[in-house]
């Protein structure tokens, strides 16, 4: 892709008209492919679904193939002369309130890439949210950085965290002064957001940029009861999953900038540093698509699944041995609003845990939730929920709960053994790229308590990592995972992921 094509905002015509928000270029020219039927000696190599396996066509239909094109020579011409991807893009800054956007095929993993690459070079200190999500840790490897970490607010009531305070991260900037960016999580998991706009201040008035990992939160622009975006807030960088909390597909992904800290021509480098030169377009596509769809009914989108989550909660609410989370866990700036689409309840009063409670949900209900872990479980509404879905979820709740108290003596529990989040603190005694590529030997996990970690340890979901490279593997570290493995997590992460062994930094001298 040759730079100089890229320019951001401007606006050439597609054939019937100028481009608006009422308009999907990548959708319109996918669509206009299809209709052609080409012929096709180029990849991918099913050339249109012709060779593709009568097993997965019968089970997804051929327009699916059909549809998988290339964006060159496919969605455009051999030049990008018609810069349909550029002209979506900018459509997506417009709406958002961005300079410039890209779409990633690659979920926000790539996206996190891509924005640590363009905020910081090698070798630089950067401030990290303890709670980021795996990807951002990873990128902070690949990037070969040196991360400080922001501890979040911990909430030992619901035992979760929540974003930074404002004295956070003001202390670390004043002890680290030579920091070159800040990255941090909102909304977290949980959907509860810090105070982006005071964050933003602290990092400018230092002339440092701040990048926001927002994956859960792309649909706050479009309704007045929800947060407001990070990047009307003054973040340099904003990265959104537009998968999860919007409609398009699995891997949907866009990265949002306004900055004057970070160049525009970087922002481009990166992204073309990670970007495949084989997106799908059948991803590209569900972005453009979902960008006009919610440019043109957001409002009224959010607002039904707002009514679905409210209602839900006070229905929830009502189940004895239920409790949940609402705006109470707010505190004005380490948790500063709450994303009221995301449901998070505390089943403990129930007497089981988190885990078996949706093995049970899936084995009986056929349902599945956003998380569950020792205490807790998730239940994230979107555009994609309904009515009958959420009677047909609190059905199966209060058959949940009546299973809990009067089902056979076979359920775990939980009996409150595991360490709080607080006290998961640790020593990063190496980067996570230089644990990473060091020396390294495999150890039992019962031994590792001392040594340091050579690769992280993610419960999933969330994805946040509880051990991370480069530190030195605390007791209390080892007795979360070690609990947590007894009562049913799933650690995403670890070469050994029945967590008998773990990779460790091998120790010399």
């Amino acid at each position: 892709m040759k730079m100089v094509d890229r320019v951001v905002g401007e606006r050439s015509e597609l054939p019937d008209g100028p481009d608006t928000q009422d308009r999907a270029p990548i959708l319109e020219a996918l669509q206009t492919f299809m209709r052609a039927s080409p012929i096709s000696f180029e990849m991918p190599g099913h050339h249109a679904g012709r060779g593709a396996p009568r097993a997965i066509t019968r089970l997804v239909g051929s327009k699916a193939f059909k549809a998988d094109c290339t964006p060159l020579k496919g969605l455009d011409d051999r030049g990008e002369r018609k810069r349909i991807s550029h002209r979506a893009e900018a459509l997506a800054a417009e709406l958002w309130g961005a300079d410039s956007c890209f779409f990633s095929t690659a979920g926000s993993t790539l996206s996190n890439q891509v924005a640590v690459r363009a905020a910081a070079n090698p070798g630089d200190t950067v401030l990290v949210s303890r709670n980021s999500h795996k990807s951002l840790i990873g990128a902070l490897l690949l990037a070969n950085v040196k991360p400080v970490f922001l501890e979040p607010r911990y909430d030992d009531q619901w035992d979760i965290d929540h974003g930074q305070p404002l004295t956070e991260l003001s202390a670390k900037l004043e002890a680290h002064p030579g920091t070159k960016a800040v990255f941090i999580v909102s909304p977290t998991y949980f959907g509860v957001v810090p105070d982006v706009a005071g964050m933003a201040a602290l990092c400018h008035k230092r002339g440092i940029p701040l990048v926001v990992d927002e994956a859960w939160g792309p649909h706050f622009a479009f309704h007045p009861d929800m947060p407001i975006p990070s990047i009307r807030l003054g973040a340099d960088i904003s990265v959104m999953s537009i998968h999860k909390t919007m409609a398009g597909l699995e891997q949907a992904s866009v990265m949002l900038r306004k900055s004057d800290l970070i160049p525009e021509d970087r922002f481009n480098l990166a992204y073309d540093l990670h970007l495949t030169t084989s997106p799908s377009s059948l991803i590209l596509a569900s972005i453009d698509a979902t960008r006009r769809q919610f440019a043109q009914e957001g409002q009224k989108l959010v607002q039904k699944t707002l009514d679905l989550a409210r209602h839900a909660r006070e229905k929830l609410a009502a189940i004895d041995g239920i409790e949940v989370m609402g705006t109470d866990v707010l505190d004005g700036d380490a948790a500063h609003a709450l994303d009221e689409t995301k449901v998070l309840i505390d089943i403990s009063g129930l007497g089981v845990n988190g885990y078996e409670a949706e093995d049970w949900l899936i084995r009986n209900k056929k349902m599945t939730v956003g998380l569950s872990d020792e205490r807790r479980m998730l239940l994230i509404f979107t555009v994609g929920t309904d009515k009958r879905s959420t009677q047909k979820m609190l059905a199966a709740f209060e058959d949940l709960a009546n299973w809990a108290r009067n089902g056979a003596d076979d359920k775990k529990g939980y009996d409150g053994r595991l360490p709080h989040l607080s006290e998961l603190k640790s020593e990063l005694v190496m980067t996570p790229s230089e644990a990473f590529f060091a020396q390294t030997e495999r150890i039992r996990l019962t031994e590792a308590e001392g040594r340091i970690a050579a690769e992280m340890v993610s419960p999933y979901p969330p994805g946040i990592p509880r051990i991370f490279s480069g530190e030195r593997i605390s007791g209390p570290q080892l007795k979360y995972v070690q609990e947590s493995m007894k009562l049913g997590v799933f650690p995403y992460d670890p070469s050994d992921q029945d967590l008998h062994t773990i990779r460790v930094v091998r120790e010399t001298g």
